[in-house]
């Protein structure tokens, strides 16, 4: 136990160190909330139509989604893939040029130039995947105009892909998933303090995990319910790192 979570409560002189317990949720349509910021991406990926459409263009065929880190991409991922066979890449090298095929469909994550995705091969391998009438989700912390490719016949045609923005999440949406994910968790809150935490909280899923994640394990360490001088030690300790 490290000094800092003692400092926490020093009437907890005897709690158990509790072992972190593997959680992972489950990653489906069901289990994606949905608002404002991310409706039409949704929307977009759940378009099978507009899929099957894109093959038949001259341009690119398919679709670029871009959004802060912590946004819910990878999400939205998991959802494109349980709808749509596909193979999934984080970098694009001459070996992956192999790998297209007649009518096959790809995501490539983290999709910004640079040496996972070299001008020349990104050019090569969406020319080949136009020309198996296959189909690309780029996914990106990046607007196609925020990026600058080194072939200029690249750059138009990244910039004329079909787009949609998921934004930071909203207070109504990161409310729901604080909710979601504290529930999942076994972790039961007022809506008092679930409030408090929002406040005080990055605009981020991944914000709400680490908090959670914190509280929980600090909890079953305790085994009492969570204070409001917890949350503001863990919220202190997140802001620090």
């Amino acid at each position: 136990m490290s000094q800092k979570l003692r400092n926490i409560d020093k009437l907890a002189i005897n709690k158990q160190m509790a072992l972190p317990l593997k959680f992972k949720s489950i990653k489906n349509r069901e289990n994606y909330l949905v608002s404002k910021c991310n409706l039409e991406a949704v929307k977009l990926i759940e378009n099978s139509k507009y899929w099957q459409d894109r093959k038949k263009t001259n341009s690119i065929p398919g679709a670029i989604v871009y959004g802060p880190k912590g946004s819910g991409k990878t999400h939205l991922c998991t959802i494109f893939k349980q709808n749509i066979d596909c193979e999934y890449l984080t970098s694009l090298t001459n070996k992956s040029l192999e790998q297209v095929t007649n009518g096959k469909n790809f995501i490539l994550d983290d999709f910004v130039p640079g040496k996972d995705y070299p001008s020349e091969i990104v050019m090569h391998f969406v020319n080949q995947v136009t020309n198996k009438e296959g189909s690309i989700l780029f996914l990106s912390r990046f607007s196609p105009f925020q990026m600058n490719w080194n072939i200029s016949d690249l750059n138009s045609r990244i910039r004329s892909l079909v787009s949609s923005e998921i934004k930071s999440p909203d207070d109504v949406l990161l409310y729901l998933f604080l909710v979601k994910y504290s529930n999942e968790k076994k972790l039961f809150m007022s809506d008092n303090k679930l409030i408090y935490i929002l406040e005080r909280l990055n605009r981020s899923f991944d914000s709400v995990i680490k908090i959670i994640d914190r509280l929980d394990l600090y909890s079953l360490e305790i085994k009492k319910s969570i204070t409001y001088k917890n949350i503001k030690f863990f919220l202190n300790e997140l802001s620090e790192n």
